[in-house]
């Protein structure tokens, strides 16, 4: 695996970057410590990532890449996410009326505003009854209550995704509130929420789900490495005034790069996926949607970042990337998504140890299919997948020829693609290029060069040693044995507003989510051609519900 070291190491690596095929590549992959149970893998219903990696040959050693240097400039659309409150004058829903407990329907009714719920309108509710119950437990009156407002949050009412979401999460239950970490060390029995539950206990649930305080744990164990992370709190504003580009992307000490190439290449070709992750709480909180098992689910991060920003990704001006990172690891407590078996919950460590940017793709975008083109021998194989990636289409004996064709195509279209390289390559200068298991963002064709642009997410620091932009040739990712991901998000929104006479901000439903991170540049990027089941693979475990995905390299 390939990392940024936190002392600005010009030494290239990669990250542990994970592809369909369940290979990862990268040195021996991290143990879980004792006690912390890595995640049952089930088989698909359909053909599966492991499936066809065990058609795959094992990967050789790649043969030295010849790329050229680009350098090139992003500007991004700007968008904004917010929420407004105002006094409420619409009239009470029955349901609301009907709640036994008078605090309750008081802050209820006074978190409808004008026929919407609002963000601010719930946290009093939870917040005043957890008040109310001081040295006290909760009545079974008081969770019944609970227990009707999360059921009819669209009854009368409109109440956002996200609130309905995390409402439901902390009342009716959910994997995540098994443990809180809050920032410690280590994670502490929690528990869902139930009558005779103390206000500690209620406290906690409201922060994990509402105000963004069960903070990722402080220790990360990466690659080998053991350090630690303190908290503080970042002014910087969630989007420069641009809006979110590519060039926000700066890796740091985390294997992550499966994650953060997948966020840089959207930011670039749909930066309004980005945007509506993100829903603005107005109180330095946020709530971040992802797409599991075709499904969206979310997460509440509040603006404290490890180190204060600095030490994992580092976005210059906005933070926006740093909160997507931090809220991917919480996410992890719910159930591990990130295309690797490793798991420490809601832990830097779980995502910061190889993962697949298949999976990141889709928990982003929620595209409705992904394609991979596996270098094999002299041609490229291709391995369609549906949203819970089962194998939707397979062929062999494709042209490179053909397979530039349709990336150029794709990328006009505004569909997102992921390169994960297996070798490590200089320009002529002497600066890094490729750099084997490590995904990158391919951003662009060049039509007068017949070049894939493709961007490093290690970003921008002083005297780096690598280009964080170049060209490379579909040719030579094919020597290099190379795995190229490509989304249908650009190409489905198109069809459906042609099909619908209106613009869809998204076709399809949210996808499975399979990312993780590495450690800073530590991601296994597998390919089907790359590696038999047998062979190692970066981290590509599956945790998920869907794929089958083979172990990590031993």
């Amino acid at each position: 695996m390939s990392f940024k070291s936190q002392m600005d190491q010009t030494d290239y690596g990669a990250d542990d970057v994970g592809s369909i095929d369940s290979s990862f590549f990268g040195s021996s992959p991290l143990n879980a410590p004792a006690g912390a149970a890595p995640s049952s893998v089930q088989a698909a219903e359909s053909l599966s990532f492991a499936d066809f990696s065990a058609m795959s040959a094992a990967l050789p050693s790649a043969a030295a890449a010849t790329t050229t240097t680009k350098t090139t400039t992003t500007t991004a659309a700007t968008t904004s996410t917010s929420t407004t409150t105002t006094s409420s004058t619409s009239s009470i829903p029955a349901w609301i009326k009907s709640l036994s407990t008078a605090s309750i329907e008081t802050d209820m009714a006074a978190a409808d505003v004008n026929g919407t719920v609002s963000y601010a309108g719930l946290l009093k509710v939870f917040n005043d009854l957890d008040a109310k119950l001081g040295s006290t437990k909760l009545t079974a009156a008081e969770m019944a209550d609970l227990k009707t407002i999360a059921a009819n949050l669209n009854n009368g009412v409109s109440t956002s995704s996200y609130l309905t979401y995390v409402t439901q999460a902390l009342v009716n239950g959910n994997a995540a509130n098994a443990t809180w970490t809050g920032g410690g060390a280590n994670a502490v029995a929690l528990g869902n929420l139930a009558t005779g539950s103390s206000a500690t206990q209620l406290s906690e649930l409201i922060g994990k789900w509402l105000t963004g305080t069960d903070l990722t744990s402080s220790k990360v164990s990466m690659d080998g490495s053991n350090f630690s992370v303190t908290y503080s709190a970042s002014s910087k504003a969630l989007f420069a005034s641009s809006g979110p580009s590519m060039n926000d992307i700066n890796q740091g000490y985390l294997g992550d790069c499966y994650l953060l190439s997948s966020l840089a290449e959207v930011a670039k070709q749909n930066s309004g996926d980005i945007t509506s992750m993100f829903t603005s709480n107005d109180n330095n909180t946020y709530g971040v949607r992802f797409y599991v098992n075709g499904k969206a689910e979310y997460v509440t991060v509040n603006t404290s970042l490890a180190d204060g920003g600095t030490i994992f990704n580092n976005g210059g001006s906005d933070i926006w990337a740093s909160l997507a990172e931090k809220a991917y690891a919480q996410l992890q407590a719910t159930n591990v998504v990130t295309g690797n078996s490793i798991n420490y919950g809601n832990s830097w460590s779980t995502i910061g140890n190889g993962g697949a940017p298949e999976m990141a793709l889709e928990e982003i975008t929620g595209a409705s299919a992904i394609t991979d083109f596996d270098a094999s021998g002299s041609s490229w194989a291709k391995v369609v997948y549906n949203q819970s990636f089962g194998v939707t289409g397979y062929t062999t004996g494709n042209a490179t020829s053909s397979v530039l064709s349709t990336l150029a195509t794709d990328l006009a279209a505004g569909d997102d693609v992921i390169l994960s390289s297996y070798t490590n390559a200089k320009d002529s200068s002497g600066k890094i290029t490729l750099v084997a298991d490590h995904a990158m963002s391919i951003y662009g064709y060049d039509s007068k060069t017949g070049m894939l642009e493709v961007r490093n997410p290690w970003g921008t620091e002083a005297g780096q040693t690598w280009d964080t932009t170049f060209e490379v040739s579909v040719a030579t990712l094919l020597s290099d044995r190379d795995t190229i991901t490509v989304d249908n998000v650009g190409q489905a929104a198109k069809t459906a507003s042609s099909t619908s006479g209106a613009v869809t901000t998204k076709v399809g439903n949210d996808a499975t989510s399979l990312s993780a991170t590495a450690s800073s540049f530590v991601q296994a990027i597998a390919s089907l051609s790359s590696g038999s089941l047998a062979s190692a693979s970066l981290s590509q475990t599956s945790t998920s519900t869907q794929p089958t995905l083979a172990s990590p390299l031993a």
